[in-house]
């Protein structure tokens, strides 16, 4: 399966605990590394709202061809890198406009 930037994927995302549990995530890696390394960075989504000042609330307006079930939120803290193998479904994607909002807070996140 081809995986691009901007794609909502759905993974048994690994936390930095250690533990791991399927959620939906955005790859935000771009195609080029991608295609290269065969593997993904990865942010997660999830409807737990805490840590207000990392998150980027995310509404089904924001997607194409995907629609979320419940409230959810892109942790803009909480990234992974992974091997484009073990993405086991593509769902969507994010609308450009939103994925470089999410790139923003990711960046002021982290750095």
């Amino acid at each position: 399966m081809k995986i691009n930037q901007r794609d909502i994927v759905s993974v048994n995302f690994i936390f930095p605990d250690g533990s791991a549990k399927p959620h939906y995530a955005i790859v935000v890696s771009n195609n080029e590394l991608t295609e290269l390394e065969g593997f993904v960075y990865l942010v997660l989504i999830t409807s737990k709202d805490y840590h207000s000042e990392y998150y980027f609330e995310l509404s089904n307006d924001m997607l194409l061809n995907f629609q979320l079930d419940k409230k959810s939120y892109v942790k803009c803290h909480i990234l992974m890198a992974t091997i484009d193998t073990i993405i086991s479904i593509k769902v969507g994607q994010i609308k450009k406009v939103y994925f470089e909002q999410i790139k923003e807070k990711i960046i002021s996140s982290i750095f």
